[in-house]
């Protein structure tokens, strides 16, 4: 316990650092280069081989422990939101339009001191470590180009840990959710097609706009019709279009929504459901529509081994009173989940960020005058190397 703990203390002025320098240069999804290139440099500083494998932003290291082993992986993202920071803070963003309001300044930070100390101590590790620094996890493709890019053919991990920042739990402290942690995320996009015409001879058209709120009502009952009622789930309309006159009505309507699902089955099913209703009420109308799909990331769900392994790391590290026993799954999604059933058992555990001095700690993700406590950083940095330490004893 007390060699990782005295090993971070011993770093975390230059964590906090640097993390405020990566805070006030935000880069938005797969513009990452000034990022990408402070990565290397410090990568490089602590000793870590950088493996290239083409990714155009974003950087894979590896370290080979002082024996043979099994190999962990540590992944975390490195990309901005696009959206103007109201912090007030001095080392708020200094690029208008973009900022850190998701906290991957807090993980890019987190997982570069992870490199750090697990280099200290490669000689009592038996077997290696990845540190996938992820470009565009706010595009949903990140995962997806580490995968495209086979970071894994060289050396294949036998476990995947990370974290997300969550200003719901105090600084200082981690929740772990064992199963099911994070939902799926697709879009999909409706065109409802009619017959336009002037608005005061609606007998003689076909109106989309009439058949689309016939269509959003009836779309409700996805989730509470459709679903089992025990997998949570979550369909939204995000946006909706049609017409420019009030007294013209249109020849189409498009439409724009979000599906989120935290069972596998029970996604098929309502994307099933959703063409269905779609197709059937428009013709039903005498109009029809068109559905088109953007399958986003699987749900994420820990493994649960890799979690009793974090809890244990925590419990040695910032102990076992700062160990949080998540009851509820996020219907956000998180694009890590790409990697899961693909490589390897993994899991991901919420990093609290939040305190009970600043309000502002406490507005949640993707808020522009949300702050994280830089305090987090070191509780995040220590559980996941005694993971690792333990791991590859």
């Amino acid at each position: 316990m007390a060699d990782v703990m005295e090993l971070i203390k011993q770093h975390e002025a230059d964590m906090i650092g640097i993390r405020r320098h990566i805070h006030a240069n935000p880069e938005l999804s797969n513009e990452e280069n000034r990022t990408t290139a402070l990565i290397r440099e410090k990568l490089e500083e602590y000793g870590i081989e950088i493996m290239e494998i083409g990714l155009k932003t974003g950087v894979v290291g590896f370290l080979k422990g002082g024996r043979p082993g099994k190999t962990v992986a540590i992944r975390e993202d490195i990309d901005a939101l696009p959206m103007s920071e109201k912090t007030g803070l001095p080392y708020a963003s200094s690029v208008d339009g973009v900022c850190h309001s998701c906290g991957h300044d807090i993980h890019t930070t987190v997982l570069l001191f992870c490199a750090r100390v697990l280099s200290e101590l490669r000689d009592q590790l038996s077997g290696n470590v990845l540190f996938l620094f992820q470009p565009a996890e706010e595009r949903g493709t990140g995962a997806r180009q580490l995968l495209d890019c086979k970071f894994y053919e060289p050396v294949k991990p036998d476990v995947l840990v990370g974290l997300h920042v969550s200003p719901e739990y105090p600084a200082g402290s981690i929740g772990l959710k064992e199963g099911p942690a994070n939902a799926s995320c697709d879009t999909f996009y409706i065109k409802v097609s009619g017959k336009g015409g002037h608005g005061a001879h609606p007998e003689n058209c076909i109106d989309p706009i009439a058949i689309s709120g016939y269509i959003m009502a009836q779309l409700q009952t996805v989730v509470s019709r459709e679903n089992h009622p025990v997998y949570p789930a979550v369909m939204t309309i995000g946006s909706i279009h049609g017409g420019k006159a009030p007294n013209v009505i249109p020849d189409f309507v498009e439409m724009s929504g979000t599906l989120r699902s935290l069972n596998a089955e029970s996604r098929e099913k309502m994307q099933a459901a959703i063409d269905r209703i779609c197709i059937s009420c428009a013709e039903a109308m005498r109009g029809s529509a068109e559905i088109r799909w953007e399958k986003g990331m699987p749900p994420l769900v820990n493994d649960r081994n890799v979690i009793e392994g974090l809890r244990t790391a925590a419990e040695k590290t910032i102990g076992a009173d700062h160990v949080i026993t998540v009851q509820n799954p996020s219907l956000g999604s998180e694009d890590f989940s790409f990697l899961f059933p693909l490589l390897a058992p993994g899991a991901q555990f919420r990093l609290g960020s939040g305190n009970d001095v600043d309000p502002n700690t406490r507005h949640g993700l993707h808020n522009s005058k949300n702050i994280f406590d830089d305090s987090c950083i070191a509780a995040g940095t220590a559980v996941l190397v005694q993971y690792t330490k333990d791991f590859l004893k």
